[in-house]
């Protein structure tokens, strides 16, 4: 558009060039005046026009986060696109304000913009500015980088040779136009290249920044029905009952049919002297351009009249050109006057828009790649072109590769996987400049390409910097890493020479995923095998908050997999002669044929160890061992122990065999094998022994508590909508979201016929009932008979959070693997830290005298970890059941039986208590694998023979994930008398909840899934005569978007929603006063509403910290002190009491008023 010009000169017959041709500046689609994007047809000529012959501006809208979208004003848009229209518009992009960061908004009454209809935005005149930047050479290239933002095209490009003259200075090159005559001037351009990552830039010396304006009065309009009309011929009133068109404003329209020389006359009466902006609104769909004139107190505006082209169609409305007219003090006449006689323009109202004034407020002006002309057909027809998009790709990639912030990045996460888990800031350092630079320097020998990010260089800094070479810091406690359980079976295979045994081409470790919890390609989820931040649940990492990412993967099934595997490997190569009843322990697959012995043979193997050692001594094969296996880190102390265990073994026959395989399983037992650490043994200790609590005064009352995660964010408003509330909460909830599901445009609201209706039986609630998903029947029927509560617009929260202070929030907001950590810590004032919510729970009621375990059937889990020292470590188990730990494989067949002799004792000596300046990682690792142990002797005989009376199994005959682990948790609760267990906590969880895409599909088979499970759970616990003794909690790490995304089909369909906040969850339990909806929806879904964010994020209202508290309450069997970290941001009542002898609810009202001393007492 002719941004605050008229531009008619640009309105040509496109035939004719160079002549003037009004009625050609029209959409060639529809041969009329209407100006509109898209929908565009015709010769190549006919395409990419941008004219308009009427007036337009840039508008910027404003949100109460900052944010800015696009808003085109124009006169003759009959139709503004709603990627540009200030009301609809929600693509919104991120500034940088100016000054102190502040911007209008809705929250501070929008300055002198305007307000929106929906009051969720600021709309805003802009102004652009384009500003010399360097008026005198700049002091470095530093500070060029740091002030200019705009690239330019290079001299030798941009013009011949002579159109600029170049002035070499240190560390940049200045290029003057030539006619600038060796002036700064703002296209003066700038050559150099970058600071940090050496790549060439021209940048122009022009810093454009974008400045707001606002309006001293609001736009004024004046009806055409109430203005004074006159003439020969007196313009025709047509009221809104006597016209079938309804488009108009006000009560009605003038129209001049057969009025020639009539007119509309207004008064206007202005205080002062001031220029003003008028224009009209009407409408005439006949084909012809009529003429007016407008006059302002008896002076004509334009001499040639104006013309008003057709509108196009039938009761389309559109607004004239527009003129800035004087106004004086006082009274003002304004006529509209029509000469033809024939059937002249409807006229629906006068517009005044008075002059923008100019605010505090102004954003460095932002880079725009994609045309907003966009393409409606396959043809490509309009603006929106693939070039721009992948230019526009391209530069997001650019910002991505060479922000500052990449470079440490990725060399924190290398240097983690290559060998140190906590790496030193110089040694990121060095890593860093080598990834900055393309070079690393080492020994006289130059490494890296010289290109930014040289892989080459990287790796040459992480492996060969000091940090990584000096022997040195093997005595530094928190130096090295746990290696990862993959890379142990992969080192022996390489370092004892695996050979293949004949007619063997290749050999294959099988289903290593399930043992290990890791395997190549396989990924548990997206984020990989385990996280970077993660902190040890056991072992001296927890209090000065070492991260051991591979520990997240060790664990009791990790371990005692690991050891069997190994074993099996040394014992009889790759094979499946390990087995447990029909379950293969080895890390190989049947191979065909032969028999499992221990004596060398290696008859069922598809590959094994053919090294052949040199030394001749015990000593000397321990320390050749120590080289190849250990890189020479085993201690003397354990060499030692290896070197009698070796001399006092007497094998029954191929000695010289067995004892080289003892030697290999003694020397893959030790902690400087699976870490990449050195030990320092306390021989004052021993390392205690089982951790596994059990109670000798006799069981109290058993209960349990099971936190179900599910992990990726569920779209809980799709679980729990609202139904029958005030304010017509449902048809705003269809709103946001898109529409109906089931339309032919589907959004993502899912139609009332698809929910399950649930009263709320609470009179606080704004709903009276809400819909339950469709494929949660089950949970609608423990909902009936009060075994089930659901909880709305619950979330991490830190205070009572509002749209001005939510970034104040100890946690980084929306981000996974941040709002997952925090949802398992609950502890966001940081006073536990390294903690769990259920380890702190376990924690209270192991000191107040209770018998308390935590079992993750989800892998290592944060949320069961508690205070080192206080109560026993928590206890990892697969959802497969457990492998039986075989130290000594006896094969009943074998009248010889197996040579090695058993392993458990070796082991434990091996991974003795350590003094406390040795290996952080080692002794975490010896802790794990001692607890390891320990535990399965005890847990595996206690579930031997242990069997289920529900079906864990779907339709299919399949059991789920989620069905495997909660199917485990019962056979542990069945167990609880044996083990003399009083308090259980469980952690079960399962992924898949990111819904991008397909959130109504991905939700029903998920939602199937948890139904069915949770069905089988409860039948089973209600046979076990438990349920009434258990309570399971159901999480996520936060709700998602309430508005949808547009999917990834292009047409609309397969859409999903984004990473949110709050959200809504369900509690179960048959010790539960159930039957109620807790929590508050927000009473407003839009951005207007004071808890709601851009796109449907809702600040959550209810906290999840002091709600788990009070489960946490109901586990001791006489009520004690606890503190409930948040408690003091929140004000809450209890809605209901002990049920069953169990637990509390409660709802939460915001506000800074403490309860004291109902049943429990929280303090600050």
């Amino acid at each position: 558009a002719g941004l605050g010009t008229y531009g008619w000169d640009y309105c040509v017959n496109p035939e004719q060039l160079g002549t003037t041709g009004w009625d050609y500046c029209v959409d060639p689609m529809y041969a009329s005046g209407i100006f509109k994007f898209g929908t565009v047809s015709g010769a190549d000529f006919e395409l990419g026009y941008h004219w308009t012959s009427f007036n337009c501006s840039i508008q910027a809208k404003i949100n109460n986060e900052g944010y800015v979208a696009l808003a085109h004003e124009t006169d003759n848009m009959n139709s503004i696109p709603p990627h540009l229209d200030a009301e609809q518009s929600l693509n919104y992009f991120k500034v940088y304000w100016d000054g102190d960061g502040a911007y209008p908004s809705p929250a501070n009454g929008c300055g002198k913009c305007r307000l929106n209809i929906n009051a969720d935005a600021c709309i805003c005149p802009t102004k652009v500015k384009d500003e010399i930047v360097f008026t005198a050479q700049p002091a470095s290239a530093e500070d060029i980088i740091s002030s200019l933002y705009i690239g330019a095209i290079p001299p030798d490009i941009a013009g011949p040779s002579g159109t600029f003259i170049s002035q070499p200075c240190d560390g940049f090159t200045v290029h003057f136009p030539q006619t600038s005559n060796g002036v700064y001037t703002r296209e003066t351009i700038f050559e150099l290249n970058h600071p940090y990552h050496g790549t060439k830039l021209f940048l122009k010396n022009t810093k454009s920044t974008v400045y707001l304006e606002g309006w001293e009065h609001a736009t004024t309009i004046l009806e055409a029905e109430d203005a004074l009309p006159g003439g020969p011929s007196v313009p025709n009133l047509v009221l809104a009952n006597e016209t079938n068109r309804n488009r108009f404003s006000g009560a009605g329209y003038m129209h001049f049919e057969g009025a020639g020389q009539g007119y509309l006359e207004w008064i206007v009466s202005v205080p002062e002297n001031i220029d003003a902006t008028i224009s009209f609104r009407y409408e005439d769909s006949w084909e012809t351009t009529n003429v007016v004139d407008i006059l302002v107190n008896d002076n004509v505006i334009s001499p040639e009249g104006t013309k008003l082209g057709s509108t196009g169609n039938w009761d389309y409305w559109m607004d004239s050109e527009s003129f800035l007219v004087p106004l004086n003090s006082g009274d003002n006449t304004i006529q509209l006057k029509y000469s033809d006689p024939w059937t002249g323009p409807r006229v629906d109202y006068l517009k005044i828009e008075w002059p923008t004034i100019p605010s505090s407020y102004s954003f460095r002006n932002a880079p725009h790649f994609m045309s907003l002309s966009q393409d409606y057909n396959d043809e490509g027809e309009g603006e929106t072109t693939a070039r721009d998009a992948y230019y526009e790709t391209d530069a997001v990639l650019d910002h991505y590769h060479y922000h500052p912030n990449t470079a440490p990045f990725i060399c924190i996460r290398l240097i983690q996987r290559l060998g140190i888990s906590n790496p030193s800031p110089g040694h990121i350092e060095a890593c860093a400049d080598a990834f900055r630079t393309g070079t690393y320097s080492s020994g006289g020998q130059i490494f890296g390409s010289g290109d930014y990010g040289s892989l080459e260089a990287v790796t040459a800094a992480i492996t060969l910097e000091p940090e990584a070479t000096s022997a040195v810091l093997d005595a530094d406690p928190g130096y090295g890493r746990i290696r990862e359980p993959f890379l142990q079976p992969i080192q022996v295979l390489r370092s004892l020479e695996a050979e293949l045994v004949p007619l063997e081409h290749h050999f294959e470790l099988w289903e290593l995923f399930d043992r290990l919890d890791q395997e190549p390609h396989r990924f548990k989820t997206v984020f990989s095998h385990f996280l970077p931040e993660y902190i040890p649940d056991v072992g001296p990492t927890i209090v000065p908050g070492y991260v051991s990412p591979e520990s997240m993967v060790v664990n009791m099934p990790s371990i005692i997999a690991q050891l069997n595997g190994l074993m099996s490997l040394v014992r009889y190569g790759i094979s499946d002669c390990f087995v447990d009843d029909g379950m293969s322990l080895g890390f190989g697959t049947y191979p065909g044929n032969g028999n499992c012995l221990d004596d060398g043979s290696m008859q069922r193997a598809s590959a094994f160890f053919s090294y052949i050692p040199e030394a001749t001594t015990t000593a000397g094969l321990v320390q050749e061992l120590n080289t190849l296996l250990c890189a020479g880190r085993l201690s003397q102390a354990s060499q030692d122990k290896i070197v009698d265990a070796y001399d006092s073994y007497s094998p029954a026959y191929d000695e010289a065999g067995a004892k080289l395989r003892f030697a290999y399983q003694l020397v893959m037992s030790t902690p400087e094998f699976h870490t990449s650490t050195t030990v320092k043994e306390d021989t004052t200790k021993s390392r205690p022994g089982p951790s596994i609590s059990s109670s000798d005064a006799g069981i109290n009352d058993y209960k349990a508590l099971i936190f179900l995660f599910l992990s990726g964010g569920v779209d809980s408003f799709s679980m729990l909508p609202p139904h029958t509330c005030e304010g017509d909460l449902y048809e705003k909830y269809v709103d946001i979201r898109g529409g109906l599901s089931n339309e032919t445009d589907p959004g993502i609201a899912l139609p009332k016929q698809n929910l399950l209706e649930i009263p709320t039986n609470n009179p606080e609630h704004v709903c009276s009932s809400v819909g339950l998903h469709q494929n949660l029947q089950f949970i609608d029927e423990l909902y009936k008979r009060e075994d089930a509560i659901f909880v709305t617009n619950i979330g991490l929260l830190q205070f009572p959070a509002t749209k001005e202070d939510y970034r104040d929030t100890n946690v980084r907001l929306f981000a996974h693997n941040a709002m997952q950590l925090e949802t398992m810590r609950e502890d966001l004032e940081g006073e536990k830290y390294g903690t769990g919510v259920l380890g702190r729970m376990k924690d209270k009621l192991s000191e107040a005298g209770f018998a308390c375990n935590a079992y993750s059937i989800a892998g290592s889990q944060i949320s069961l970890l508690g205070s080192p020292g206080v109560a026993s470590s928590p206890i990892a188990l697969s959802s497969n059941g457990m492998q039986k730990f075989i130290p000594q494989y006896e094969a009943s067949w074998w009248t010889d039986g197996d040579l090695t002799p058993d392993l458990t004792p070796y082991i434990l000596r091996l991974n003795n208590a350590t003094a406390v300046d040795s290996s952080f990682m080692a002794e975490t690792w010896s802790a794990k694998v001692s607890n390891a142990i320990y535990q399965h002797k005890k847990l595996y005989d206690d579930l031997e023979g242990d069997t289920v009376t529900a079906n864990f199994k779907d339709a299919s005959g399949r059991k789920s994930q989620l069905c495997k682990q909660l199917e485990m948790t019962a056979r542990l609760m069945a167990t609880h008398e044996s083990r003399n267990a009083e308090r259980d906590f469980f952690h079960v969880g399962i992924g898949g909840w990111d819904l991008h895409s397909k959130v109504i599909e991905g939700l029903e088979s998920r939602f199937d899934d948890v139904n069915h499970c949770l069905k089988a759970f409860v039948e089973e616990a209600e046979h076990l005569g438990l349920w009434n003794n258990t309570v399971l909690l159901q999480f996520s790490e936060f709700g998602r978007t309430l508005n949808p995304n547009s999917g990834p089909e292009g047409d609309g369909t397969g859409k999903g929603c984004d990473h949110a906040w709050g959200g809504n969850q369900f509690i179960i339990g048959g010790g539960l006063k159930g039957g109620q909806v807790l929590g508050q929806y927000p009473l407003d879904f839009t951005e207007n509403g004071p808890l709601v964010l851009s796109r449907g994020r809702i600040i959550p209202t209810t906290v999840r910290t002091i709600f788990v508290d009070i489960f946490c309450m109901g586990l001791f069997d006489s009520m004690l002190l606890l503190k409930a970290t948040n408690a003091y941001c929140f004000s809450f009542h209890i809605i209901f009491l002990l049920s069953h002898g169990m637990l509390f609810g409660l709802v939460y009202r915001l506000g800074w008023v403490f309860l004291q001393k109902i049943w429990i007492t929280f303090s600050p």
